[in-house]
Protein backbone atom coordinates (compact mmCIF):
# COMPACT_ATOMS: atom_id res chain seq x y z
CA UNK A 1 0.00 0.00 0.00
CA UNK A 2 1.36 3.42 -0.93
CA UNK A 3 0.98 4.95 2.38
CA UNK A 4 1.94 2.56 4.33
CA UNK A 5 4.89 2.08 2.13
CA UNK A 6 5.88 5.90 2.08
CA UNK A 7 4.86 5.79 6.29
CA UNK A 8 7.86 3.33 6.48
CA UNK A 9 9.97 5.10 4.11
CA UNK A 10 10.29 8.50 5.33
CA UNK A 11 12.25 8.09 8.22
CA UNK A 12 14.73 6.05 6.73
CA UNK A 13 15.55 8.79 3.81
CA UNK A 14 15.63 11.43 6.26
CA UNK A 15 18.23 9.44 8.56
CA UNK A 16 20.05 8.73 5.68
CA UNK A 17 20.33 12.25 4.41
CA UNK A 18 20.15 14.92 7.13
CA UNK A 19 21.04 17.93 5.05
CA UNK A 20 17.55 17.75 4.17
CA UNK A 21 17.16 18.89 7.54
CA UNK A 22 18.75 22.15 6.48
CA UNK A 23 16.65 24.26 3.94
CA UNK A 24 13.52 23.43 6.89
CA UNK A 25 15.23 24.87 9.23
CA UNK A 26 16.46 28.42 7.37
CA UNK A 27 12.65 28.35 6.30
CA UNK A 28 11.88 27.69 9.95
CA UNK A 29 13.91 30.35 11.41
CA UNK A 30 13.24 33.13 8.64
CA UNK A 31 9.24 32.86 10.48
CA UNK A 32 10.50 33.51 13.93
CA UNK A 33 9.51 37.31 13.74
CA UNK A 34 5.72 36.40 13.00
CA UNK A 35 5.76 34.71 16.36
CA UNK A 36 6.29 38.57 18.07
CA UNK A 37 4.14 40.75 16.04
CA UNK A 38 1.20 40.40 18.20
CA UNK A 39 3.04 41.87 21.36
CA UNK A 40 3.31 45.56 18.88
CA UNK A 41 0.83 47.54 18.32
CA UNK A 42 -2.09 46.74 16.78
CA UNK A 43 -1.13 48.68 13.42
CA UNK A 44 2.52 47.99 13.91
CA UNK A 45 1.35 43.87 14.23
CA UNK A 46 -1.70 44.14 11.06
CA UNK A 47 1.37 45.70 8.56
CA UNK A 48 4.11 43.50 9.44
CA UNK A 49 1.87 40.78 8.85
CA UNK A 50 0.90 41.89 5.67
CA UNK A 51 4.46 42.63 4.97
CA UNK A 52 5.33 38.77 5.75
CA UNK A 53 2.61 37.72 4.00
CA UNK A 54 3.88 39.37 0.71
CA UNK A 55 7.54 38.25 1.02
CA UNK A 56 6.55 34.49 2.06
CA UNK A 57 4.45 35.10 -1.31
CA UNK A 58 7.68 34.77 -2.95
CA UNK A 59 9.50 32.66 -0.66
CA UNK A 60 7.46 29.78 -0.23
CA UNK A 61 7.27 28.47 -3.79
CA UNK A 62 11.34 28.51 -3.69
CA UNK A 63 11.17 26.35 -0.89
CA UNK A 64 8.43 23.84 -2.42
CA UNK A 65 10.77 23.51 -5.48
CA UNK A 66 14.14 23.55 -3.55
CA UNK A 67 13.01 20.76 -0.82
CA UNK A 68 10.37 18.79 -3.27
CA UNK A 69 13.77 18.84 -5.46
CA UNK A 70 16.21 17.33 -2.97
CA UNK A 71 13.66 15.03 -1.44
CA UNK A 72 13.24 13.38 -4.95
CA UNK A 73 17.09 13.18 -5.23
CA UNK A 74 17.62 11.31 -2.10
CA UNK A 75 14.38 8.71 -2.78
CA UNK A 76 16.22 8.16 -6.41
CA UNK A 77 19.63 7.68 -5.29
CA UNK A 78 20.84 11.10 -5.60
CA UNK A 79 22.99 12.82 -3.65
CA UNK A 80 21.19 15.72 -2.37
CA UNK A 81 22.74 19.25 -1.33
CA UNK A 82 22.20 23.10 -0.96
CA UNK A 83 23.80 22.65 -4.17
CA UNK A 84 20.90 20.37 -5.65
CA UNK A 85 18.64 22.72 -3.62
CA UNK A 86 19.92 25.82 -5.55
CA UNK A 87 19.93 23.96 -8.76
CA UNK A 88 15.92 22.61 -8.55
CA UNK A 89 14.78 26.00 -7.30
CA UNK A 90 16.01 28.04 -10.39
CA UNK A 91 14.92 25.33 -12.34
CA UNK A 92 11.28 25.20 -10.86
CA UNK A 93 10.63 27.92 -9.31
CA UNK A 94 8.83 30.54 -11.83
CA UNK A 95 6.27 27.57 -12.75
CA UNK A 96 5.72 26.76 -8.75
CA UNK A 97 5.61 30.56 -8.24
CA UNK A 98 2.85 30.85 -10.90
CA UNK A 99 0.76 27.71 -9.75
CA UNK A 100 1.32 29.09 -6.16
CA UNK A 101 -0.45 32.60 -7.22
CA UNK A 102 -3.28 31.16 -8.60
CA UNK A 103 -4.49 28.88 -6.00
CA UNK A 104 -3.94 31.63 -3.75
CA UNK A 105 -5.89 33.74 -5.52
CA UNK A 106 -8.31 31.65 -5.33
CA UNK A 107 -8.17 30.98 -2.12
CA UNK A 108 -8.22 34.78 -1.46
CA UNK A 109 -10.98 35.36 -3.92
CA UNK A 110 -13.53 32.18 -2.16
CA UNK A 111 -12.47 33.50 1.38
CA UNK A 112 -13.89 37.01 0.44
CA UNK A 113 -16.74 35.31 -1.35
CA UNK A 114 -17.68 33.38 1.52
CA UNK A 115 -17.39 36.29 4.11
CA UNK A 116 -19.47 38.49 2.29
CA UNK A 117 -22.03 35.29 1.45
CA UNK A 118 -22.55 34.80 4.84
CA UNK A 119 -23.15 38.43 5.68
CA UNK A 120 -25.67 38.66 3.45
CA UNK A 121 -27.08 35.31 4.87
CA UNK A 122 -27.00 36.34 8.28
CA UNK A 123 -29.17 39.34 7.37
CA UNK A 124 -31.76 37.43 5.11
CA UNK A 125 -32.50 34.70 8.36
CA UNK A 126 -32.48 38.06 10.52
CA UNK A 127 -34.79 40.68 8.14
CA UNK A 128 -37.01 37.66 6.77
CA UNK A 129 -37.68 35.37 9.60
CA UNK A 130 -36.87 32.45 8.26
CA UNK A 131 -36.40 30.81 11.40
CA UNK A 132 -34.89 27.20 11.96
CA UNK A 133 -35.56 25.52 8.32
CA UNK A 134 -34.00 28.52 6.35
CA UNK A 135 -31.17 28.85 9.12
CA UNK A 136 -30.64 25.05 8.62
CA UNK A 137 -30.61 24.90 5.09
CA UNK A 138 -28.17 28.01 4.54
CA UNK A 139 -26.04 26.21 6.86
CA UNK A 140 -26.36 22.62 5.08
CA UNK A 141 -25.88 24.83 1.12
CA UNK A 142 -22.78 26.18 2.85
CA UNK A 143 -21.27 23.34 4.08
CA UNK A 144 -21.41 21.95 0.75
CA UNK A 145 -19.74 24.73 -0.63
CA UNK A 146 -17.27 24.51 1.61
CA UNK A 147 -16.56 20.49 1.07
CA UNK A 148 -16.24 21.09 -3.00
CA UNK A 149 -13.94 23.89 -2.32
CA UNK A 150 -11.86 21.89 -0.21
CA UNK A 151 -12.20 19.18 -2.31
CA UNK A 152 -10.42 21.11 -5.20
CA UNK A 153 -7.71 22.48 -3.09
CA UNK A 154 -7.04 18.60 -2.15
CA UNK A 155 -7.27 17.90 -5.55
CA UNK A 156 -4.84 19.84 -6.43
CA UNK A 157 -2.36 19.90 -3.73
CA UNK A 158 0.34 17.86 -5.72
CA UNK A 159 0.74 20.43 -8.57
CA UNK A 160 4.48 21.24 -7.15
CA UNK A 161 5.54 17.66 -7.03
CA UNK A 162 4.29 17.39 -10.81
CA UNK A 163 6.52 20.44 -11.67
CA UNK A 164 9.60 19.64 -10.07
CA UNK A 165 9.81 15.26 -10.31
CA UNK A 166 7.56 15.25 -13.75
CA UNK A 167 9.21 18.67 -15.06
CA UNK A 168 5.06 19.98 -15.82
CA UNK A 169 4.54 23.56 -16.06
CA UNK A 170 2.21 25.63 -13.95
CA UNK A 171 -1.31 24.38 -15.96
CA UNK A 172 0.47 21.19 -16.62
CA UNK A 173 1.16 21.01 -12.86
CA UNK A 174 -2.70 21.70 -11.81
CA UNK A 175 -4.14 19.51 -14.17
CA UNK A 176 -1.70 16.70 -13.53
CA UNK A 177 -2.46 16.83 -9.73
CA UNK A 178 -6.25 16.69 -10.45
CA UNK A 179 -5.13 13.50 -12.89
CA UNK A 180 -3.44 11.74 -10.18
CA UNK A 181 -5.72 12.35 -7.54
CA UNK A 182 -8.66 11.38 -9.61
CA UNK A 183 -7.12 8.33 -10.48
CA UNK A 184 -5.94 7.20 -6.74
CA UNK A 185 -9.12 8.14 -4.56
CA UNK A 186 -8.75 5.12 -2.05
CA UNK A 187 -4.83 5.91 -0.76
CA UNK A 188 -5.32 9.52 -1.68
CA UNK A 189 -8.17 9.66 0.78
CA UNK A 190 -5.98 7.80 3.25
CA UNK A 191 -3.58 10.31 2.59
CA UNK A 192 -6.14 13.21 3.58
CA UNK A 193 -7.26 11.35 6.43
CA UNK A 194 -3.66 10.90 7.97
CA UNK A 195 -2.75 14.87 7.06
CA UNK A 196 -6.04 16.13 8.43
CA UNK A 197 -5.29 14.40 11.89
CA UNK A 198 -1.70 15.01 12.10
CA UNK A 199 -1.76 17.85 11.00
CA UNK A 200 -4.38 18.88 13.47
CA UNK A 201 -2.68 17.84 16.53
CA UNK A 202 0.42 19.57 15.29
CA UNK A 203 -1.54 22.73 15.27
CA UNK A 204 -2.82 22.60 18.41
CA UNK A 205 0.77 21.45 19.96
CA UNK A 206 1.82 24.79 17.95
CA UNK A 207 -1.22 26.72 19.47
CA UNK A 208 0.14 25.71 22.96
CA UNK A 209 3.30 26.06 22.40
CA UNK A 210 2.56 29.98 21.33
CA UNK A 211 0.56 30.46 24.39
CA UNK A 212 3.52 29.60 26.73
CA UNK A 213 5.59 32.04 24.10
CA UNK A 214 3.68 35.02 24.35
CA UNK A 215 0.99 35.54 27.39
CA UNK A 216 -2.48 36.22 26.24
CA UNK A 217 -3.14 40.01 26.44
CA UNK A 218 -5.15 41.48 29.33
CA UNK A 219 -7.70 43.06 27.70
CA UNK A 220 -8.79 42.45 24.20
CA UNK A 221 -7.51 43.86 20.90
CA UNK A 222 -4.63 45.25 22.85
CA UNK A 223 -0.89 43.90 22.33
CA UNK A 224 0.62 41.08 24.42
CA UNK A 225 2.03 41.47 27.09
CA UNK A 226 6.22 41.08 26.44
CA UNK A 227 7.41 37.73 26.67
CA UNK A 228 10.12 36.94 29.71
CA UNK A 229 13.48 35.59 28.34
CA UNK A 230 13.96 32.39 28.91
CA UNK A 231 10.68 31.25 27.97
CA UNK A 232 10.91 33.34 24.32
CA UNK A 233 13.95 31.08 23.76
CA UNK A 234 13.15 28.36 25.01
CA UNK A 235 9.51 27.96 23.20
CA UNK A 236 11.23 29.53 20.07
CA UNK A 237 13.74 26.79 19.70
CA UNK A 238 10.93 24.20 20.38
CA UNK A 239 9.14 26.09 17.58
CA UNK A 240 11.99 25.94 15.00
CA UNK A 241 12.71 22.31 16.10
CA UNK A 242 9.67 21.15 16.07
CA UNK A 243 8.60 22.91 12.61
CA UNK A 244 11.78 21.45 10.99
CA UNK A 245 11.57 18.16 12.06
CA UNK A 246 7.70 18.05 10.94
CA UNK A 247 8.05 20.04 8.02
CA UNK A 248 10.84 17.72 6.87
CA UNK A 249 9.34 14.79 7.18
CA UNK A 250 5.87 15.76 5.67
CA UNK A 251 7.72 16.94 2.72
CA UNK A 252 9.79 13.62 2.13
CA UNK A 253 6.67 11.37 2.76
CA UNK A 254 5.01 13.68 -0.04
CA UNK A 255 7.57 12.85 -2.18
CA UNK A 256 7.65 9.25 -1.64
CA UNK A 257 4.38 9.06 -1.85
CA UNK A 258 3.26 11.33 -4.97
CA UNK A 259 5.87 8.60 -6.38
CA UNK A 260 4.46 5.64 -5.44
CA UNK A 261 0.96 6.98 -7.01
CA UNK A 262 2.56 7.85 -9.90
CA UNK A 263 4.49 4.62 -10.67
Amino acid sequence: MALIKSLRTTPQVLRNNPVLFVPVAIFALLQVPQLFLQTVDPISSLVGSILFMAVFLFITPAFYAGTIGMSNDAVTGVQPSLGRFWKHMKSAYGSVLLAYLAVSGVLFGFSLLFSFGTLIAAFAVGMGGGGLPLTIGLALAFSLIILAFLSLLFAIHFYAHAIVIEGKGPVGGLSRSVHVVRHNLRPVGGYGILSLVVGGLFGVGYALLMSFIIPTPSVPGQPAPTPDLGPALIGTFASVVGTTVFMAFFVVFTVIFYRELVG
